[in-house]
């Protein structure tokens, strides 16, 4: 310490002294003050770029929430479409179902009704005061209606 000259020193009485024992701390205490600069610094540094980091992550996956979100909102619209489309079919194959029954049923009672009268070629069936001809025609012509009453028998048929 003794290269300084002695204006420099002229400022400091701790150098006149001739110890210098006191400007050593206060150079330690600098050093400190510099290296912790430097360290909160480098940390502010690091700690910007993990949140920079951070960031782009999030937008990352903001895009790809985004765009995963896109197709799901597409599956489920052609999803309802197709759900739509198969919900009409279903309400055709209920109306045509019921339609068929009906016809079963109405052929049912016609076959019930044939199976249960005895139709001979030259006779006439009276039911109330209407009569049905079968004469020569048969029971299926379209000149003759089925009548959905049961018929009545002659009374000289009954004595048999």
């Amino acid at each position: 310490m003794a290269s300084y000259s002695s204006e420099s020193n002229a400022g400091t009485p701790s150098q006149n002294s001739g110890g210098g024992s006191e400007q050593h701390p206060l150079h330690i205490m600098d050093q400190r003050k510099r290296k912790r600069m430097i360290s909160n610094r480098e940390s502010a540094r690091r700690s910007r770029m993990r949140k920079q980091k951070h960031l782009d992550d999030l937008r990352a996956q903001l895009s790809h929430l985004t765009a995963e979100n896109g197709r799901l909102t597409t599956a489920v619209q052609a999803t309802v479409q197709i759900y739509f489309a198969v919900e009409a079919e279903n309400s055709v194959l209920r109306a045509q179902a019921a339609e068929l029954s009906h016809r079963l049923e109405s052929l049912n009672e016609i076959i019930s009704i044939v199976n249960s009268r005895s139709f001979l070629p030259e006779e006439d069936i009276f039911i109330g005061d209407r009569g049905v001809s079968m004469m020569n025609n048969g029971p299926w012509s379209e000149s003759n209606r089925l009548v959905t009453q049961p018929p009545v028998a002659p009374a000289d048929i009954l004595m048999y």
